[in-house]
């Protein structure tokens, strides 16, 4: 029997297991453009950066485990605060059975009772399923960075889109 899987907003004691799902992705080296993975004290006072300004961040967690995340950060410069950057992940034995997508509708439901008018993400060309992930809930490509990622002799591109929400 299958548990269930809970997706709730983050909150600070979750920054441990934050860590632990965001490294896992990291150590793949495939989706994410960190490749190290980050030390505990960088999550936490990340965690807490959002917990403080509530900014939307959402969990899914089995068993106490997280194993996705999803959340946007406002851009912090004068006169971009209307723009938030998307990251997303899943570990990966929980890819491929909608986990992604609740995610993401969960912080999209978030974003909009925010200043957020507009979600920016990056996304490696190469990742299919994510693409049209994001355009199944309505983000469009804005541009192409070509050549954006050199590792291990492999190039990458990188993919942007945008969403404009409560429009």
């Amino acid at each position: 029997m299958e548990n269930k899987i809970d997706i709730r907003p983050i909150q600070l004691e979750d920054y441990q297991a934050f860590n632990k799902a965001v490294n896992s992705v990291c150590d793949e080296k495939i989706y994410v453009a960190t490749v190290q993975g980050f030390e505990i004290n960088q999550t936490r006072k990340y965690v807490e950066n959002i917990v403080v300004n509530k900014y939307p961040h959402v969990v899914a967690v089995e068993n106490e485990e997280i194993i996705g995340w999803c959340g946007v950060i406002p851009d912090a410069r004068k006169g971009f605060s209307h723009v938030g950057l998307l990251g997303l992940g899943v570990i990966k034995p929980f890819r491929g059975k909608g986990v992604g997508k609740e995610l993401l509708n969960s912080c999209l439901n978030l974003a909009k009772s925010t200043e957020i008018e507009k979600i920016e993400l990056e996304v490696f060309s190469d990742n299919n399923v994510a693409i049209k992930l994001y355009e199944s809930v309505g983000f469009q490509q804005e541009g192409l960075k070509i050549k954006a990622r050199k590792f291990n002799g492999h190039y990458q591109n990188i993919s942007t889109m945008a969403l404009f929400i409560n429009d």
